[in-house]
């Protein structure tokens, strides 16, 4: 048998199993976890998507949430997405709070660009009982817009931003319920 050069030779039959045998105990043990997965009892395969309340002078905010969350249980594999009186649990939400900052200026009293930024709190409890599943009231998203030379012009691209706003909380809110990355 010829041993080829800078291949070191194997001393022990065992060596490669015990080594496959040592690095399949230690991969599951990385650390890596989902401190914010819901860890939802196997009964929940259905959700009712409430209408968000909005408690902002953004008006349509808590509908582009609402419907941004629809889409996202209908293309998911997660949770099926049911009707009120059908589903297991239901997710109900709210704006909490917009606030809407400068965030670069040409002079210290004229922006050119604006920062927006949405709280959001959100709860998931079992249809039946009322009971609150899981809570968080921490969910806050924020996104820059130009300032444009009119009125309407900066509020179409506020609602852009809103817009981004809206889908990345529902994107946000699904995947820490059914824990799917």
């Amino acid at each position: 048998m010829k041993i080829l050069k800078g291949v070191p030779k194997m001393r022990h039959p065992f060596f490669l199993p015990f080594t496959i045998f040592i690095f399949a105990l230690f991969i599951p043990g990385c650390g890596y976890h989902h401190s914010e997965r819901a860890g939802l009892p196997p009964w929940i395969k259905t959700i009712y998507v409430a209408p968000w309340a909005n408690r902002s002078n953004e008006f349509l905010l808590g509908t582009w949430i609402t419907e941004e969350l629809r889409l996202e249980f209908l293309r998911g594999r997660g949770l099926g997405l049911a009707p009120r009186n059908e589903a297991d649990v239901i997710l109900k939400g709210k704006v909490v709070e917009v606030r809407t900052s400068g965030l670069s200026y040409v002079r210290y009293d004229q922006a050119i660009e604006r920062r927006i930024t949405v709280d959001c709190a959100v709860y998931l409890t079992d249809r039946k009982t009322g009971r609150v599943l899981w809570k968080t009231t921490d969910i806050v998203r924020e996104e820059g817009f130009l300032v444009g030379m009119t009125i309407m012009e900066t509020n179409d691209l506020k609602n852009e931003a809103l817009h981004k706003i809206s889908h990345d909380v529902a994107d946000i809110v699904y995947h820490r319920i059914t824990g799917v990355f």
